[in-house]
């Protein structure tokens, strides 16, 4: 008799109503809570991720010497795991890890974002804005937060999203990818080739293509076709994160500074009066810093 094709009880997808979910409590996701701030956020994801490859990598090393001692109680040859095989999952689990981390560092900006946002919107002139949120989006919503509208469904792996979005809110600009006389020319080129090997991870399954080589040439680095991206050979992955992280320090640096600029500006030319509420949530969202404090809070 012939096994009915998939187990009963799964519900086709097709014939659902909603996608499931689970609190992030549950589930102990690997970033922290929602009321962290964007940096500890993504600190956090970096630190879980790092703890996992460790725990696959103690874990393959203690199944092997189990295995080790049970055969010489047994008086039997040793078979070890197949290197190939342990080579090709750790790989994978690798693979997964990276894409993950820059994909965080993405989570990061957009959350940096519209999290200033939510605290200075009253100080950002609406005509300092630009850009469409989809209608349908609008009209299905029963509550929605104007910030989260408006910054959420940037795309924050191009640089120049982020300088745009940077530039509506406080004035600034970061990156100024484009110029050849930026400051962060070296970093730029380095963010840029970064979520261009996140492309590559996320859509070419880690298989460098003939594009991807091109684009990774242009900023500077060499690659080559038909082979697979490999975090763990000569510490990629490594490099990678620790730049990742690095910035995320730099850029939350930079956007509480350029922020305490634009807020002092709208005070000494349009006379506003900054809430000392807004100080608190600044610091708790970017730091600290003697420009922030040095203004004058009612």
């Amino acid at each position: 008799m012939a096994r009915t094709s998939g187990a009963k009880n799964i519900q086709k997808f097709e014939n659902r109503k909603e996608v499931s979910s689970t609190s992030s409590k549950k589930i102990k996701h690997l970033a922290q809570s929602s009321k962290s701030s964007a940096l500890d956020q993504f600190k956090a994801l970096l630190k879980h991720q790092k703890n996992y490859l460790n725990w696959l990598e103690s874990r393959h090393t203690a199944l092997n010497e189990a295995r080790k001692e049970l055969a010489e109680l047994k008086s039997q040859s040793y078979r070890g795991p197949k290197d190939d095989t342990y080579r090709k999952y750790k790989w994978y689990a690798e693979h997964n890890a990276l894409l993950e981390a820059i994909n965080g560092f993405e989570v990061f900006y957009k959350n940096s974002l519209i999290n200033l946002a939510k605290i200075i919107r009253h100080y950002v002139p609406a005509e300092k804005l630009s850009g469409a949120v989809d209608v349908k989006v609008l009209w299905g919503l029963t509550k929605a937060s104007v910030p989260e509208l408006v910054f959420e469904h940037q795309l924050y792996h191009d640089l120049d999203n982020v300088d745009k979005a940077c530039f509506a809110l406080i004035g600034s600009k970061r990156y100024n990818k484009n110029s050849p006389r930026s400051n962060l020319r070296e970093l730029n080129l380095a963010l840029q080739a970064i979520f261009q090997v996140r492309h590559t991870l996320s859509h070419n399954h880690g298989v460098i293509t003939i594009s991807d080589k091109s684009k990774l040439k242009i900023l500077g680095y060499d690659a080559t076709t038909k082979e697979v991206i490999d975090p763990s050979k000569d510490t990629l992955g490594l490099s990678i994160t620790r730049l990742l992280e690095q910035e995320s320090k730099g850029f939350t640096s930079w956007l509480l500074d350029k922020t305490a600029d634009y807020l002092k500006d709208q005070v000494d030319t349009r006379g506003l009066e900054l809430d000392k509420t807004i100080h608190i949530r600044l610091q708790k969202l970017l730091g600290n810093n003697k420009k922030l404090d040095n203004l004058s809070w009612v």
